[in-house]
């Protein structure tokens, strides 16, 4: 669609209604209460959120009154009705709500018309700051401060200057910081919302790349002005984002200028690094001629959909202890809140994984080895791993720490007496330990290292079932890996 297919006036239309949209918000704004409740995927909502998207909504009914309209604050629309329409809204009423709770300015009121796909008009307008950002395919793109005169606007030359990246002020992303080691001299920008693109549009910025979740209403708008603008926004392969998926959800993408910064140097030379594991135990590696491959379905993308974090819950004890008990109920707890999740049971593993392995050092370390990577591709995955392993060696857990990024292993010691433990035992486990028909068991035979500063200790021994999974569901509710229960 070319600019031809939209007069002049029904652009101004659009952006007298993004206008329109942002003085809702900021009526808002200038209150004490917000009104801030929380969605499924724990981000805030507001009484801003909810005005904007009234506002919007009802305005693009009143100038086209056929086209769909896909808000942010709109009811789910099935896949099965979305993907026959080959134009439409798309709308993010208020992007940044956690820079306009932190009342910085940084947020965005977010219009654009999706047709085939792909952005062909986007409006951006951020009302604390009495900024516009707008474009129309074919038209070039413009920014208006206030009321003057929009001017137009162009992605500038990163080779002239030092190198300016915006950076999100409320989302920290590993996997950008890993990005941005590589490159030698530059300057951050933080800045919330949609501005950081439109940053990228207007040349005073020159490259963004963005690792983390994202939705399509989150960059549409924006997507239109930087290409108007002479730039792009594509996914790591170079190609252009996409619009109205089944999941609604973006890959990591980057967003450059023209000429744009040689980033895919960067990430190539990045998937034939293989990732490293520091360890005072180190692994042979015998398959030496792969290298790994990022998919573009990431581990932040499906915590989105899923509506909570994963983690590793590393359940730890002596026999008897009660890491299993716990760790399946801890699950039960999560399940019945809508969670995903897996329990990896110390028993199960050896019928089948681990069932080559003995119980000397050796094959025990093998065996936490063995878990701790199987707990890393299931966080990957975007579920919630709980682990019930008496794992006595303080490296080996150690090693499955280092294995994931920080604040991923949540280590839970379940402090029981080897008396209580003993009392518990059904198998006799303990008791042929001691006659040494059973070899190197922990407690007896073999030593068990207590964690120095696990994440949570539960008495176990003299605390109630219920007792302990209370506690740890607010290890979890206070580390953000689920939201509160109500």
């Amino acid at each position: 669609m070319d600019k031809s297919h939209f007069s002049e006036s029904f652009l101004s239309e659009i952006i007298a209604l993004a206008k329109t949209a942002g003085k809702a918000i900021m009526a808002v704004y200038t209150k004490k209460d917000f009104g801030i409740t929380y969605k499924t995927d724990d981000s805030p909502l507001t009484h801003a959120d909810m005005s904007a998207h009234d506002v919007i909504l009802t305005g693009l009914k009143t100038l086209s009154p056929i086209l769909p309209v896909l808000s942010e604050e709109s009811k789910i629309i099935p896949y099965e009705e979305r993907r026959l329409w080959s134009i439409y809204w798309l709308v993010d009423p208020l992007d940044g709500t956690k820079e306009f709770i932190k009342r910085n300015g940084e947020f965005t009121v977010n219009i654009a018309l999706i047709e085939k796909n792909e952005p062909v008009m986007g409006v951006v307008h951020a009302p604390a700051l009495a900024l516009t950002y707008y474009a129309v395919r074919g038209g070039g793109a413009f920014k208006q401060e206030g009321e003057k005169i929009p001017f137009k606007i162009r992605v500038s030359d990163y080779r002239n200057s030092k190198l300016k990246i915006p950076i999100s002020r409320s989302h920290a992303e590993e996997a950008l910081d890993h990005f941005l080691q590589k490159i030698d001299d530059y300057e951050r920008v933080h800045i919330g919302s949609s501005l950081k693109l439109c940053l990228v549009a207007e040349g005073t910025a020159h490259l963004y790349p963005r690792f983390g979740p994202t939705t399509e209403w989150d960059t549409a708008a924006a997507h239109c002005v930087v290409t108007e603008a002479g730039g792009a926004v594509t996914n790591l392969s170079g190609d252009p984002l996409k619009y109205n998926k089944p999941d609604l959800l973006n890959p990591d993408f980057i967003v450059s200028g023209k000429p744009a910064y040689p980033w895919k140097e960067i990430i190539k030379a990045d998937t034939m690094e293989k990732p490293k594991v520091t360890s005072t135990l180190p692994v042979e590696t015998k398959s030496s001629n792969t290298v790994w491959h990022h998919a573009s379905v990431t581990r932040q993308r499906r915590e989105a959909q899923n509506g909570h974090k994963s983690a590793i819950l590393w359940f730890t004890g002596l026999s008897g202890a009660g890491k299993s008990t716990l760790a399946h109920a801890v699950e039960e707890k999560l399940f019945q809140k809508g969670c995903r999740t897996f329990v990896f049971d110390g028993d199960n593993v050896r019928h089948g994984l681990c069932s080559n392995l003995g119980f000397s050092k050796e094959d025990r370390s093998e065996n936490i080895r063995r878990i701790g990577e199987m707990a890393k591709l299931f966080i990957e995955a975007g579920v919630i791993a709980l682990t019930a392993f008496i794992s006595p060696f303080k490296v080996d857990r150690d090693r499955v720490r280092q294995l994931v990024p920080n604040g991923d292993f949540i280590e839970i010691h379940c402090n029981c007496s080897i008396e209580v433990c003993e009392q518990r035992d059904t198998k006799g486990l303990y008791q042929r330990a001691r006659t040494g028909e059973v070899k190197e068991f922990t407690g007896i035979s073999s030593p068990y290292e207590a964690p120095d500063k696990p994440e949570l200790v539960l008495d176990t021994g003299n605390s109630s079932i219920a007792d302990c999974v209370e506690k740890a569901m607010e290890l979890l509710i206070q580390k953000g890996i689920v939201k509160e229960f109500k």
